[in-house]
């Protein structure tokens, strides 16, 4: 086991805005302290969770998974410099509460929104840092429960001279593959695909046109428009099928 002595130590006290992405705003404040090095452990409430967890067996890939909505942080341990794999390493313990009770979940935090956070940071400014990278946050891969395979994007398409020659393109374009879900996971969520129908809180019955995980196009049923849509601040909810379509429920997040 090799030490590392520390021959000057500062604490850091830091408290997160409300709206501020993780790990993005730790590695703006270490940065404007001049922080090459340190520790911390903190915790608050978060939403939008991005969590990485080890693969079933040795060698598999890391398991990402998406928790739409606040969580509770309970724990929050984190590190910069220190392991020579991870310049910015955030491990957490999270709740929630669920119909069937308090759940839990532990893993690293690739990516969230703060809703309240507060943390400790013992910066080792005396110690050399392991390595030589530079303190980048990590990447957000698909939030999916297993890494997809890479899908090569399509060669772009001419410009799109009317609304409706847009329409066509964007339906041309090859649908992203399908998300693998796990059974049993009251942390994943299921988005509306192409084909879908959806009871939207302002625009009514709807048809699901694209659907690139993040965003739907909608033909909506009361005047046949499209309507393009965010789900970040949206809850979406299964119903019963309705013939062979599958149909969901988009609500505004309270």
């Amino acid at each position: 086991m090799k030490t590392t002595p520390s021959e000057k130590v500062r604490h850091l006290v830091l408290q997160g805005t409300r709206g501020e992405a993780l790990p993005d705003a730790l590695v703006a404040a270490f940065r404007e302290e001049g922080v090459a090095r340190m520790w911390l452990r903190g915790g608050g409430v978060i939403s939008d969770v991005v969590l990485r967890t080890l693969g079933e067996t040795a060698g598999s890939p890391d398991v990402l998974r998406r928790i739409a909505g606040p969580v509770q942080l309970l724990l929050l341990e984190g590190s910069l410099g220190i392991l020579p794999d991870a310049p910015l390493s955030l491990r957490a313990v999270l709740a929630r509460e669920t119909d069937r009770g308090m759940d839990t979940l532990a893993g690293e935090i690739v990516a969230a929104r703060i809703v309240s956070f507060e943390a400790v940071a013992t910066a080792l400014d005396g110690a050399a840092a392991v390595h030589t990278d530079s303190a980048e946050p990590p990447a957000v891969r698909d939030e999916v429960s297993v890494e997809p395979p890479r899908v090569e994007p399509p060669p772009p398409a001419a410009p799109a001279t009317t609304w409706s020659d847009a329409i066509a393109a964007s339906n041309n374009v090859p649908a992203p593959p399908r998300p693998v879900r796990r059974q049993n996971d009251d942390f994943d969520t299921i988005f509306p695909e192409a084909g879908d129908l959806v009871d939207h809180f302002a625009f009514g019955r709807c048809e699901v046109l694209k659907s690139d995980g993040d965003r739907l196009h909608l033909r909506v049923g009361k005047d046949g428009r499209i309507r393009e849509i965010a789900l970040e601040m949206l809850r979406v909810q299964q119903l019963p099928e309705e013939g062979d379509k599958r149909r969901f429920r988009l609500e505004r997040k309270l």
